[in-house]
């Protein structure tokens, strides 16, 4: 039958895989759906037909009955058009490369995806953003976001976004957080409307041209100098990268060194590796301690210290490197930031 199969396809299998469950079945919906006139061409062929080692099995007449069912076909065609969306974003940020300044547009981008394609259902419509909605806000979100949308060229100074006055506030947490005291913020106010209202190097041509065609972080490397405090800021979030392998996979410690796609090794070296990365993360936790902490109270710890790191520092799992990955195009340097986005961050109480 797979050959057979295969024979009508053209070589193209129906079963895709991807880079996690949710993915694979996407691509493998997706793939039945363009196959889907070859398939019916096939149990209607007569090879099929004529042989009755296919046609007697109940297997293949319940295969025959759901590649004929009309409704089964609308399912498969509505399931991959609110899927795809979705997936592209996941895609994107998961790509590597630094995504927390367009997140937010993305998502918001699928949604209208989403209301296109329901035009003439409003309430299935309403129920599934309803949904989405739910998982963004009680699971996905973070403050971070909205400041990276904040601080994006492309999107502050496009005449069509109207930022939601929970966008503001949420940026204004962000830089509490990253501010902390009044000699920090001694400028912040007038800088933000340097920014805005695009003035100083901001409103120069060569910013103006590179708003749409440039990468946020490194607009804002280039042409922030007029807003040096706010740049600093701005580097800081908008050169961070996101990730979607949160989903899938727990990233303790063994589970980074034993990842199926990273080269295995020997149990000393992997004793090793890991005491020396706990204790180098211990060490940078003491040096940011307040001098009367007691380095036994767990409590003392602050866990966002990690929430935005400087670019050129490494990251905690950096020291994984040295032995290989085979990701493709992997984000494994980026999950310390990927923790704090999608796990167990309550800094907002979000």
């Amino acid at each position: 039958m797979l050959d057979l199969m295969k024979k009508f396809t053209g070589g193209q299998e129906l079963i895709r895989t991807g880079i996690t469950k949710s993915v694979s079945c996407f691509l493998s919906l997706q793939s039945m759906l363009k196959q889907r006139s070859r398939l019916k061409h096939m149990f209607n062929s007569p090879e099929y037909s004529t042989n009755s080692s296919y046609t007697n099995k109940p297997q293949s007449i319940s295969c025959v009955a759901i590649v004929e069912d009309n409704d089964f076909w609308r399912a498969v065609e509505e399931c991959v058009a609110i899927s795809e969306p979705f997936l592209k974003v996941l895609r994107e940020v998961s790509g590597g490369k630094p995504a927390v300044g367009s997140i937010y547009e993305l998502m918001t981008r699928a949604k209208e995806s989403i209301r296109t394609y329901y035009i003439m259902d409003e309430s299935k419509c309403k129920t599934f953003l309803d949904i989405v909605d739910r998982q963004w806000r009680d699971q996905l979100h973070s403050p971070l976001h909205s400041a990276g949308a904040f601080l994006n060229p492309s999107i502050q100074y496009n005449p069509e976004v109207k930022f939601l006055g929970s966008i503001k506030e949420d940026f204004f947490k962000v830089l509490e957080k990253l501010l902390p005291t009044p000699e920090l913020r001694r400028d912040i106010t007038n800088q933000i409307f340097t920014f805005t209202r695009a003035k100083g190097m901001f409103a120069c041509n060569l910013a103006m041209e590179a708003r749409d065609t440039v990468s946020p972080g490194l607009w804002w490397e280039q042409f922030g100098d007029s807003a040096p405090m706010l740049q600093r800021v701005a580097i800081r979030i908008l050169s961070q990268v996101c990730s979607t392998f949160t989903f899938e996979r727990h990233w303790s410690t063994f589970q980074q060194i034993h990842t199926e796609k990273r080269n295995k090794i020997d149990k000393e070296t992997l004793t090793d590796v890991v005491y020396i990365n706990y204790n180098l993360k211990l060490a940078r936790e003491m040096k940011t301690m307040p001098t009367e902490s007691d380095p036994i109270q767990f409590d003392d710890i602050d866990m966002t210290s990690e929430w935005v790191e400087e670019s050129e520092n490494p990251s905690p799992t950096q020291w994984l490197d040295r032995f290989g990955s085979a990701l493709d195009g992997g984000d494994l340097n980026t999950r310390q930031f990927s923790a704090a986005m999608f796990g167990n961050d309550h800094i907002f109480g979000l």
